[in-house]
């Protein structure tokens, strides 16, 4: 377990952030199921961990990827043979490449088994029951053996028809869905429509609508017939020649919610008219005073210079990633501060609510949870010299290392090698902005 002691720091300069996993999964999905090799840009090296889990999960329904510079090259996945042996496919901690995945290798009859970290095993599977029980198939959960990894197994086949999946667990079952249904077969084995009913609430609705625009770009036609109520066309078109792929606006917002406590950093590859619904970063830190600028061909977030940041309250139904630093930027806003719709957050890599809380109130601020809302109070002067672990979570690194910059003294943190779940080129870019990691 590798430990880095973050230390006060003013960081400022540009930096990019690394593609947006949330297209990264779908784009590699629809790839993968198309019709013609696809170009994906947006790749620079390193590839983060949930990027290379979904990349083998194109692995093992038979298609490839190749890596060139800034992009991956895309060739689609074969249908299997009727005798094909189960595939493996190793999902690391990528609940969204698990959940995107099942549906595919459903709808083409494709049995696999899944392999992946402890953390990730203990996360619900339980909205795809209806709907093996439907088509027949089977979910073999296996605990770790002595390898350290858990196992998923699932057979059975899912033709073209009417299916219905609960959306207020996460998008990310229906997103999957979606795109599974749209190249599923009939009796006879051709292409044909199907309809897909997501119940509701449905949580993340932006999600499913950055699938649904993905697919469009994919040529694929579909109809919402009401809410949550899609029919679905058959892909027949070819694959578009090239896709590409945004930066992250989940890990952008670290940067500019740094900016929130006296930092000056641009990001330069952001797209406000874009997919992900983590760009709406911008209007909570605009209510809390904060002035947006684009600028140089990036975005800039400065801090009020008088009046400082005002409280909020923050609606996270939508943005469940963005809830820890949003916490602890709501430390360094006059007032009282409450963020809602965080009960999911205790459902991710480790209980992300009770870790923010944890690590707040460690850093000296009040904080309060309950059972779906956090309340913060500040401003409050955060207080370092000590040492946390980071759970397993790449948000929890995040969250601490943008603490310590103004914190009154060093940070240090344990299992830092976690970053590399969503942004392996975390510490290189902090030290880069003029940040202190030792």
């Amino acid at each position: 377990m590798t430990s880095i002691t973050f230390s006060p720091a003013r960081l400022s300069g540009g930096a990019p952030v690394p593609p947006a996993k949330s297209e990264a999964h779908r784009a590699l999905l629809l790839a993968a199921l198309g019709r013609s090799e696809c170009r994906l840009n947006g790749f620079p090296p390193p590839l983060c961990d949930d990027t290379l889990a979904m990349i083998n999960g194109v692995t093992a329904l038979g298609g490839s990827v190749r890596a060139d510079g800034n992009a991956l090259y895309v060739t689609p996945a074969p249908l299997p043979a009727a005798d094909a042996p189960m595939a493996e496919c190793r999902v690391n901690a990528c609940a969204a490449a698990l959940r995107m995945l099942i549906p595919a290798f459903l709808v083409r009859g494709q049995t696999v088994r899944f392999r992946m970290e402890p953390a990730l095993f203990r996360r619900p599977l339980d909205a795809f029951e209806p709907l093996l029980k439907q088509t027949g198939g089977r979910m073999t959960r296996i605990p770790a053996g002595e390898d350290g990894l858990a196992s998923v197994e699932i057979s059975g086949y899912m033709p073209a028809g009417a299916y219905q999946i609960d959306g207020s667990q996460s998008s990310q079952f229906a997103s999957g869905l979606l795109i599974a249904l749209a190249h599923a077969r009939d009796a006879s084995g051709a292409p044909a429509p199907s309809t897909l009913t997501v119940t509701g609430p449905i949580v993340s609705r932006p999600y499913l609508d950055m699938t649904l625009r993905l697919m469009e770009q994919f040529r694929i036609s579909f109809t919402e017939r009401s809410e949550g109520v899609f029919a679905l066309e058959p892909a027949l078109q070819p694959s578009p020649a090239e896709v590409n792929v945004e930066g992250d606006w989940s890990q952008a917002a670290v940067l500019l919610c740094m900016n929130a406590m006296g930092c000056g950093v641009m990001v330069p590859n952001l797209s406000q008219s874009g997919l992900q619904g983590d760009a709406r970063v911008v209007d909570v830190l605009r209510a809390m005073g904060m002035r947006i600028f684009h600028a140089a061909g990036g975005l800039y977030a400065a801090r009020p210079s008088h009046a400082g940041l005002m409280p909020a309250r923050i609606d996270c139904s939508d943005i469940p990633d963005l809830a820890p630093i949003l916490a602890l930027t709501c430390t360094q806003a006059h007032g009282i501060s409450t963020l809602t719709g965080v009960s999911r957050l205790r459902l991710k890599e480790c209980d992300r609510l009770a870790a923010t809380q944890e690590l707040l109130n460690q850093l000296g601020v009040r904080v309060e949870a309950d059972e779906d809302s956090l309340t913060v109070y500040g401003p409050a002067r955060l207080h370092g010299g000590f040492t946390a672990s980071a759970r397993g979570d790449h948000r929890m690194v995040m969250l601490l290392a943008a603490a310590a910059l103004i914190a009154d003294a060093p940070i240090t943190v344990s299992g830092v090698e976690c970053i590399t779940k969503s942004w392996p080129g975390f510490l290189d870019t902090y030290r880069q902005l003029g940040g202190i990691a030792e």
